[in-house]
C-alpha cells in the first residue's frame, strides 16, 4: 500500500505542482526526477540539491512536494525557508538572545527561530551564502544537530532538507566541497514543454495547500515557546498540527473527485524502515567493490589531474572524477533502496546505475579535459552531469569485462587459494584486483 500512495503523490505531483518535462528512467519506466526525489529525499530524511535557472521552479517545487507530503500547510513550509544572501546570519537563521531576560535579569535566554523546529528545511539559493557563513551550517544539515552560544538542540527524528542553486553568476558563491558532499543527490530543473509552459504562464495553483489562519498560529506558537528544554513539546505540537492538516487536505481533494491518502509519521517511519531492509543483488554490490578502487589515485593519496598524463591508468575513472566520498556511497546504497523498494524489488544494477550520476555529479570534479570533449554535445543536462554519466558508463563496460575475474578472485580469497588471485591480479592489473590482493 506504501508504494500505491506513493505513486499516487507523484502523479499528483507531476501533474499540479511541478510541470518539468526532464526524464529519469530505470529499464523502461520513466519518471520526473524533481517529483521523483524529492518525494524520495522526504521519505528518507535526506538532503537534496536543486539545480536550474532562475523562475524555473526550483524554490517552489521542493515546498509544494513537503506541504502535501508532509501535510504541513504551504506557509508554514515557506516561513521556516532560510534565504541565502550574503547578509544571511546565525541569528536570523537559528537563534537569537532574549533581549528583555538579558536586559531585566542580565541572563542569556537563547530563543531559536523556526527553522529548527520544522520537519522540512529549504535553502532559497544557497549560493548566495558567502564561505564563510556557508560553514555555520554544515552541522545542522549533516545532522540536525543546532548549536547558538552554548546551547544545543539534538532533535530524536532527523528532518529533511532542500537546498536551490542558480548556475554560477556575479551574485554567487562556489559552494565548499564540505557543504557539497552533505548534500545527498543533486537534480536539475530543465526545459519545459511548449503545452506545459502555457500552464505555468497562467501560474500553478496551489491554494489546495495553503492555510494562512493554522500556519500563524503555529508560527506565533513555536517562537512564543521557543526555549531549548520546550523543544521536544515543539516537534509533537507540529505533529498533531500534521495530523489536523493532513484530513484537510484530503477532503479538499475529495471534494475534487480526487481520492487521496496522505501517509501519517508513523506510516512514512514505516516505509524508511522497509526501505533499509531492501536487499542488494551481487552484481550491484561487485560493481561499487569495483569502482570504488578504480577511483583512487595510483600516483598518490592526494588527486592532481595533471599527474594523469602518460600515466598507466588514464584510461580510468581517476583520471577523469575527482573522487566517490563515504558519503556518497551511504547516499547511493539509500538512494538506490528507495528506487529498489518503490518497484518492489532488490537494488539492481540498472537500479544503481541509474541514480548514480545523480549521487555523484554535484560533490566531485570532473577533469577539465573531460568536460572539455562533451561541452558541444546536444543534452538535457548541464555539462557536468553528462560527463559523469559518460565516465560511469565506460566503467561499467570495463566492469563486465572483469566481472567473471572479480568473482573467481573472490571466491579464491574465500578458500584460501592466494596464489591464484594473485595471478589474476597480474595478468588484469586493474586498481581493484591489485588492492584485492595487496595484503595476502
Amino acid at each position: 500500500m506504501g508504494r500505491e500512495r506513493i505513486g499516487q503523490l507523484y502523479e499528483i505531483i507531476s501533474t499540479r505542482f511541478y510541470l518539468g518535462d526532464e526524464v529519469f528512467g530505470i529499464g523502461s519506466v520513466r519518471y520526473e526526477p524533481v517529483a521523483l526525489f524529492g518525494l524520495l529525499t522526504l521519505i528518507l530524511n535526506g538532503r537534496e540539491l536543486i539545480f536550474g535557472e532562475y523562475g524555473s521552479g526550483k524554490t517552489t517545487s521542493s515546498e509544494r512536494i513537503s506541504s502535501l507530503f508532509l501535510g504541513l500547510p504551504l506557509e508554514f513550509v515557506q516561513a521556516a525557508t532560510i534565504h541565502g544572501h550574503p547578509e544571511q546570519t546565525e541569528e536570523k537563521i537559528k537563534a537569537t538572545l532574549d533581549l528583555a531576560a538579558l536586559e531585566r535579569e542580565g541572563r542569556e535566554v537563547v530563543k531559536w527561530k523556526l527553522p529548527p523546529f520544522s520537519p522540512v528545511i529549504t535553502i532559497d539559493e544557497i549560493n548566495r551564502l558567502p564561505v564563510g557563513k556557508q560553514s555555520t551550517i554544515l552541522n545542522e544539515i549533516d545532522r540536525n544537530i543546532w548549536n547558538y552560544r552554548g546551547e544545543t538542540l539534538i532533535f530524536k527524528s532527523d528532518k529533511t532538507f532542500f537546498a536551490t542553486i542558480n548556475y554560477q553568476d556575479a551574485g554567487a558563491t562556489a559552494l565548499i566541497p564540505p557543504l557539497l558532499d552533505r548534500f545527498d543527490i543533486a537534480v536539475e530543473t530543465g526545459r519545459l514543454h511548449p503545452v506545459r509552459k502555457r500552464i505555468v504562464r497562467k501560474g500553478v495553483n496551489d491554494r489546495i495547500l495553503q492555510e494562512k489562519k493554522l500556519s500563524q498560529s503555529m508560527i506565533d506558537y513555536i517562537l512564543e515557546n521557543s526555549l531549548t528544554e520546550n523543544a521536544d513539546k515543539l516537534v509533537e505540537y507540529v505533529d498533531e498540527c500534521r495530523e489536523k492538516f493532513r484530513g484537510e487536505i484530503e477532503e479538499r481533494f475529495k471534494s475534487r473527485g480526487i481520492k487521496l491518502s496522505i501517509p501519517v509519521k508513523e506510516e512514512i517511519d514505516s516505509m524508511r524502515e522497509e526501505i533499509s531492509k531492501t536487499d542488494i543483488s551481487e552484481d550491484a554490490e561487485l560493481l561499487l567493490d569495483y569502482i570504488g578502487q578504480e577511483i583512487y589515485c595510483q600516483v598518490s593519496l592526494k588527486k592532481d589531474f595533471s599527474k594523469c598524463n602518460g600515466c598507466h591508468y588514464v584510461n580510468y575513472i581517476c583520471s577523469d572524477l575527482f573522487n566517490i566520498s563515504n558519503r556518497a556511497e551511504k547516499s547511493l546504497i539509500s538512494y538506490s533502496k528507495a528506487l529498489a523498494w518503490l518497484e518492489n524489488k532488490e537494488v539492481e544494477l540498472e537500479h544503481l546505475l541509474a541514480i548514480m550520476p545523480y549521487i555523484i555529479w554535484h560533490r566531485s570534479s570532473v577533469n577539465d579535459e573531460m568536460i572539455a570533449k562533451v561541452r558541444d554535445f546536444e543534452k538535457d543536462s548541464c555539462d557536468e552531469f553528462y560527463a559523469v554519466n559518460e565516465i560511469l558508463n565506460s566503467v561499467k563496460k570495463r566492469w563486465m569485462e572483469h566481472r567473471e575475474f572479480q568473482i573467481k578472485a573472490y571466491i579464491f580469497i574465500k578458500n584460501r587459494d592466494y596464489s591464484k588471485a594473485k595471478e589474476i591480479a597480474e595478468n588484469i592489473n586493474h586498481p581493484f584486483f591489485r588492492s584485492l590482493v595487496r595484503e595476502l
